[in-house]
């Protein structure tokens, strides 16, 4: 059961009693002839609250979700969560190219490998 706390009697807002807490998203990583792509669930994440770096062979997805503060809630199911997850990147990537969109709460990160990485037919004369 959801407990609703009214401000107090003074007019100001209950005290807080969560924590802005760190999670691993839902993930899911697929392989093509081109690219490796990353899917993760931010919901709640503007854009510029996604951060990606790329540094020694390792890829770094922190998220943010929006600050709720801004408004007291009567009802709070969602945690203000901050999404953390690392991905070693394979040899064969082309990790100058990576690039990345959102959309409907879903990232989709696409790493396409290298072009000397790729699969080839080998003509046989």
């Amino acid at each position: 059961m959801n407990e609703v706390t009214a401000p107090h009697a003074n007019g100001t807002a209950p005290a807080k009693a969560y924590h802005r807490r760190a999670a691993a998203p839902s993930v899911d990583v697929f392989e093509n002839a081109d690219e490796l792509l990353i899917i993760a669930d931010v919901p709640g994440v503007p854009n510029d609250g996604i951060d990606l770096q790329v540094q020694d062979g390792t890829l770094t997805l922190t998220a943010r979700r929006l600050d709720l503060n801004e408004s007291p809630a009567l009802v709070r199911e969602y945690d203000e969560t901050d999404f953390v997850a690392t991905f070693r990147i394979p040899a064969g990537i082309d990790t100058a190219a990576i690039a990345a969109e959102t959309k409907n709460g879903t990232l989709l990160v696409r790493l396409p490998k290298a072009a000397a990485a790729k699969a080839r037919k080998i003509v046989v004369r």
